[in-house]
């Protein structure tokens, strides 16, 4: 068992560790986006992306921290539904592989960049926006719990309030989405 009197502090190993992650990321943007021109390249990767690239960025965009922090936690500690979740966890890979041979080819003919897209050529300019919203005003409250399952972690391994890390996480999201 751990000793709860023992302080979690964070060492300069672990100080590096985040440090050297943090330089490869920047590096690989620097690095993958060198040869952006347009629009095009920023968004569909200039509709040249092999299958594989395209399922694993999917794959990627279907996990946050709450993936790695909130899920396994349910699984292992929710009496009688963590097997089911579970079970939606392990179908996702098989979810995306339906979407890359199903969808994606159909996207690709209509020259597409989102659903969106589509769902105003389908329909009209009103569902578009309408269903937008919807997801904007999810992807919104999914943001403040993203934001606040990173702030405990952070809160805990900095040992600092969890009000200072809420407030640098949210103030680090929006310098770098604005």
């Amino acid at each position: 068992l751990v000793n709860s009197n023992k302080r979690h502090c964070m060492t300069v190993l672990d100080w590096s560790i985040i440090a050297a992650y943090l330089a490869a990321m920047v590096g690989m943007s620097v690095y993958l986006g060198r040869n952006q021109k347009n629009q095009d390249d920023y968004y569909v990767g200039g509709r040249t992306l092999p299958w594989w690239a395209i399922g694993v960025s999917t794959m990627a965009t279907q996990t946050s921290a709450i993936s790695f922090i909130s899920k396994p936690a349910f699984v292992a500690l929710k009496p009688g539904g963590g097997l089911t979740w579970l079970q939606f966890e392990l179908a996702l890979p098989f979810a995306i592989i339906v979407v890359m041979v199903f969808l994606l080819p159909f996207f690709r003919k209509l020259q597409l960049v989102s659903v969106y897209e589509y769902l105003e050529m389908r329909y009209d300019a009103s569902v578009r926006y309408l269903i937008s919203g919807v997801f904007l005003v999810s992807r919104g409250m999914a943001a403040g719990v993203i934001i606040y399952a990173n702030a405990i972690v952070l809160a805990v391994c900095l040992e600092v309030p969890l009000w200072i890390t809420i407030k640098k996480i949210a103030h680090r999201c929006c310098n770098i989405d604005l």
